[in-house]
């Protein structure tokens, strides 16, 4: 029997542990992303990762914490294409901006209808801690928002208003359109998605509010 951090087949119980909380990750992806968080059962994605339930309990104490390590992994991806689209447009108007930041944002979930459930359906209350970690999230969002809509104000590119309020009805939107999109056939192309959400996110953020 191979000690504690010695290497077995090449690779040492890190390694080892690291390829299961990966084969892990993407079975709990297909298997939330198609079948729902409510259908998941650990024995399930055990059996379709290759991965014992001894080895599961010891890097997950349990469903939750596989939900939450996917989520979190879906959604860290995200911020860091907006951190990096808002890096290549620096010094850009935000008509340029916001369109890219928000496009960057959602690249996972329209490269993939089982990361769109995920994100923006399965999460809705799955559980008190993943609701929280949920809002934690939008919250971040939405500080993004605000605090890129009052830098433009600022240039004189547009008008002042509740920022706030603002993004929260862009992220609410872009959720329910982006899920439908995700679910129903026919669909339109990616390429008209995109061009109506950026639309969308310029017409929420940019427009002159009623005077």
């Amino acid at each position: 029997m191979a000690q504690e951090g010695r290497s077995y087949g090449g690779l040492t119980r890190e390694e080892r542990d690291a390829q299961r909380r990966q084969r892990l990750l993407e079975t709990a992806k297909e298997i939330i992303g198609t079948q729902g968080y409510a259908a998941t059962t650990i024995p399930g994605v055990c059996a379709a990762s290759k991965v014992s339930t001894r080895h599961f309990y010891e890097i997950y104490p349990g469903k939750e914490d596989l939900f939450v390590d996917l989520y979190d992994r879906i959604t860290a991806d995200s911020y860091a294409r907006v951190a990096a689209s808002l890096t290549a447009t620096a010094g850009e108007p935000i008509s340029e901006r916001v369109p890219a930041a928000v496009l960057a944002y959602l690249d996972p979930m329209l490269k993939d209808p089982r990361v769109a459930r995920i994100a923006f359906v399965e999460i809705m209350g799955a559980s008190p801690r993943i609701e929280k970690l949920r809002l934690d999230y939008r919250e971040t969002l939405v500080e993004i928002v605000g605090t890129e809509c009052t830098a433009s104000v600022g240039r004189g590119e547009i008008r002042d208003r509740d920022w706030r309020f603002a993004a929260l009805a862009l992220v609410g939107a872009v959720t329910a359109i982006v899920y439908d999109w995700a679910l129903h056939q026919p669909r339109s192309s990616r390429e008209a998605l995109e061009t109506q959400l950026a639309d969308l996110a310029l017409v929420l953020l940019t427009a002159d509010p009623p005077t």
